[in-house]
């Protein structure tokens, strides 16, 4: 006899069509279950329920298994591409995964981040992915005393488990590379010294010069926030010092246009008279009218690897932080050094 349309399909209609008995069904269409079932019934049982139209209840399943299957991103800033690209990582391994991934901002403001948190948890999720954190977070243990799964990414802050990539390495790539074309005086934007990633490249800066016995004047260090505005003051007070740096390693893509600008404003050449590396390899790096010099890291395996490391952490698994190797990829801004004009 065949179904009347508006008839829901449920488990026991499923489980009559397959000859089975519903909790077999239920654990055939539960991917936290479906490893209990052979693979040939679990493929067999999924055509029907295809077949029949079967949409499963997400409540209902919530109820069963006390998970809503949803995860929590609370992100510095959505409009920013490096953000976006990790974002997109980490949505993408969740959906793959059959879980939901919700996106907040905190417009990268820390009394947001606790706020925003509360709220993601007020609505149950099954972990959270912090971009947000600086060094010493004070409210994650907090989070922690809660019970509620979370894992850091790009950011890290004390012991907890964090997806990141290796900064410290970043920040020596880069500065290296000015030095072996014979930079001697190197400027750096240097970012916020609250923030790991930031204080990480600036270790590298700093373990770069001495690995090349040369002495860093402070003044040629400029902490600054993330943005292209930044990126222009600080510039604007290395270059228009009385000695000025003839080259420049920037703490991401965005601060090292804003280097840029003001260079082309004082008439400066890039790279004849002042070479320059960013960090982050945004979209619009190789697409300048010269082109970034810049060291990548990989921004979509970061928001995957930030999923699989919260996944380990629901399931109540000791959870091993994850550190990314980035690379330098040189393009058109930097060149040996000319010496004095």
């Amino acid at each position: 006899m065949a179904r009347a349309r508006d008839e829901a399909v449920t488990i026991k209609t499923i489980a009559d069509a397959a000859k089975v008995h519903p909790s077999t069904v239920s654990r055939a269409l539960n991917p936290d279950e479906a490893a209990k079932v052979s693979s040939a019934t679990v493929r067999r049982i999924q055509e029907i329920a295809k077949s029949l139209g079967y949409e499963p209840n997400p409540w209902a399943r919530s109820l069963r298994t006390h998970r809503t299957r949803t995860l929590g991103l609370v992100l510095p800033r959505l409009t920013d591409h490096v953000v976006a690209r990790m974002f997109e990582g980490a949505e993408d391994r969740a959906r793959e995964l059959d879980y939901q991934a919700i996106a907040v901002s905190t417009k990268d403001d820390p009394t947001v981040e606790e706020r925003v948190a509360n709220l993601l948890m007020e609505r149950r999720v099954d972990g959270l992915v912090f971009a947000t954190s600086r060094l010493n977070n004070r409210f994650l243990p907090r989070i922690a005393a809660r019970g509620t799964p979370f894992v850091l990414m790009n950011r890290s802050s004390g012991n907890h488990p964090v997806v990141r990539s290796d900064d410290e390495l970043g920040g020596y790539l880069a500065t290296r590379h000015l030095l072996a074309l014979g930079h001697k005086r190197v400027g750096c934007v240097a970012g916020p010294s609250d923030i790991s990633t930031s204080t990480l490249r600036l270790t590298g800066y700093r373990k770069a010069h001495a690995e090349a016995g040369i002495t860093i004047n402070k003044s040629l260090v400029i902490h600054c926030d993330f943005s292209a505005s930044a990126g222009i003051a600080a510039a604007t007070q290395l270059l228009t010092a009385r000695q000025r740096p003839t080259a420049i390693v920037a703490v991401n893509d965005a601060t090292a246009i804003g280097v840029a600008s003001v260079a082309r404003d004082l008439g400066l050449r890039i790279p004849e008279d002042l070479s320059i590396v960013g960090h982050n390899d945004d979209q619009f790096a190789a697409l300048l009218s010269v082109p970034l010099t810049t060291v990548r890291i990989p921004l979509v395996d970061m928001g995957r690897s930030s999923v699989d490391l919260l996944m380990h952490c629901i399931d109540g698994e000791t959870p091993t932080s994850v550190v990314l190797t980035p690379s330098l990829i040189v393009r058109s801004s930097t060149a040996k050094f000319a010496g004095s004009r």
